[in-house]
């Protein structure tokens, strides 16, 4: 038996809990066991703030937000100064996608320690994921007097003012935290998401300099994108690619991603919905329609949501990760939905979807729910789904190219892992399309962009919305875009944006011509 589950059995059995077994085996990441022991000092002490605080994490790592909710408040009752009880109650709404009671409490833990930037960047980070960028960058702008040389505070500050579109002001800051703070290497990766290389002076011999120090994985890989950046300015495709290979090999070792995993996963989807019964569940005439845009990332979404929220009868809320832990916290993974299930999840999800306001429609743009169209098809009668598909080669060339920050997306790192996904993801689309014919509404990327004139007001009049012309002009778009997309949905509507991949063909063509070239709209 571990030495760790021999501690937690002398401790019940001799009844000597204290709170440092516990809270060292939260730190050690085994919330399993921790759970029991903060259970049994709460017994006895049902207002100690730091059993309630440690238990509240312990259910944060379990994923269990609605519980993990009620027992930090509890905590930051009994302990109204602690800082960090407020945040940690902050991470819990922010998890469970309650953005807006997540942002209240880090404003909290921000008054109880104004001397603490974690917390201002906390709500910065908040900020930028609700398209809040006017109010992040005044945020940024009080901080940045407090500390006037911290790297994040200006890297920010330089990435909240690309969002707005103040492109000079932006390179000021990226010109300031590259020379304030050479070793920020988040600054360079960052900028060359949005930016050329020679829109910011010396930049290689930056980067070259950063280069010779003794660096970690996290380093080397944002400094491995800048230098592909560089490269691909000077059309040098045989050095861009020989670094952009090495960053993702250090990117895939970081992640330890299991492509097995996500098979055995989207088979338990299949049998899943393969023996659901159709509900009927009756349509809800007074909420609000989601429309879920989706599909592999990097297909389009951020452009079909942006052509769809010009419409004035839908709010634009971007990618959402509402629908997949919702999945979860119920337990519905494996089961068949019951009736009652299936209107839980429906009224949760919506009761979420239109906390920051309503109107007749509400976009969801995460792209990954494409796994989750079972849940939407069965639970939600009146939803619409867009799926989003692009050319194959052209889709997984952007996946491969793109750093990705955020979980769920290992896949992009390997390049078996990433072929193998893509023909998970094309059989389960098949699948869907074969278990909810007619749900599913196509929007093909390739000829949306070749004739936008026939393809969006046919998508509009699918989604059953009346035609508006503003929808022909997604560049006049005045909402927020936070995804990597960012500027390339101010543009116009373009052709020859799935050519991009062509310019390596000759260092990946071996792998992107293993690709499918042809959909499969059903079994």
């Amino acid at each position: 038996m571990p030495y760790w589950k021999i501690a937690v059995q002398l401790a019940h059995d001799e009844r000597q809990v204290t709170l440092d077994l516990p809270l060292s085996l939260l730190a050690v990441g085994r919330p399993d066991l921790a759970i029991q022991l903060f259970v049994a000092i709460l017994n006895d002490a049902p207002t100690d703030a730091v059993a309630l605080n440690g238990l509240g994490r312990c259910l944060i790592a379990r994923q269990d937000f609605a519980n993990a909710t009620v027992v930090l408040a509890d905590a930051l009752k009994y302990a109204p100064e602690n800082s960090s009880y407020a945040a940690d109650l902050g991470e819990s709404f922010f998890k469970s996608g309650q953005e807006v009671l997540a942002l209240s409490c880090y404003e909290i833990a921000s008054k109880l320690a104004p001397d603490e930037v974690h917390y201002v960047l906390r709500r910065v980070k908040l900020l930028h994921g609700m398209a809040e960028l006017e109010k992040g960058h005044a945020l940024l702008e009080q901080a940045l007097k407090a500390w006037p040389s911290n790297p994040a505070i200006l890297s920010n500050l330089a990435s909240f003012l690309d969002g707005l579109g103040r492109t000079e002001e932006a390179l000021t800051y990226w010109n300031s935290v590259m020379d304030r703070c050479p070793s920020y290497t988040l600054a360079y990766s960052n900028f060359v998401a949005s930016h050329r290389p020679s829109e910011i002076e010396s930049f290689e011999d930056r980067i070259n300099v950063q280069s010779k120090r003794t660096l970690n994985a996290a380093d080397e890989i944002k400094l491995k994108y800048a230098k592909v950046a560089i490269h691909e300015e000077r059309a040098e495709w045989d050095a861009a690619y020989t670094n952009l290979v090495a960053a993702k090999s250090l990117q895939f070792k970081e992640n330890e991603y299991c492509i097995d995993a996500e098979a055995r996963l989207f088979d338990h989807l299949k049998y899943q919905f393969s023996n659901q019964p159709n509900l009927d569940l009756p349509p809800e005439e007074t909420l609000p329609t989601p429309i879920f845009i989706l599909g592999m990332p990097r297909s389009g979404s951020s452009l079909a949501e942006t052509i769809v929220g010009r419409h004035s009868d839908v709010m634009q809320r971007g990618e959402l990760d509402y629908l997949g832990p919702m999945v979860m916290q119920h337990g519905l993974l494996g089961k068949p939905l019951r009736v009652e299930q299936a209107a839980q999840l429906h009224q949760a999800y919506i009761s979420r979807l239109s906390q920051r306001g309503s109107s007749p429609f509400i976009t969801d743009k995460m792209p990954q729910n494409f796994r989750l169209i079972g849940y939407i098809a069965t639970s939600m009668p009146n939803a619409r789904i867009v799926h989003v598909r692009r050319d194959p080669r052209a889709c997984c060339w952007s996946n491969f190219r793109h750093l990705f920050t955020g979980e769920g997306v290992g896949f992009t790192n390997d390049i078996e892992s990433l072929i193998q996904y893509f023909a998970l993801y094309q059989d389960l689309m098949a699948f869907w399309h074969d278990r909810f014919p007619g749900r599913i509404i196509d929007l093909d990327y390739e000829a949306l962009v070749e004739d936008p004139g026939t393809q969006i007001p046919a998508l509009i009049q699918s989604l059953g919305m009346d035609w508006q012309d503003a929808c022909l002009a997604p560049q006049d778009s005045t909402h927020i875009v936070r995804t990597a997309s960012q500027s390339q949905v101010r543009k116009k509507i373009y052709t020859g944006s799935s050519q991009g991949w062509r310019k390596y063909e000759a260092q990946a063509g071996h792998w992107l011509n293993r690709l499918p070239d042809h959909w499969r709209e059903g079994r």
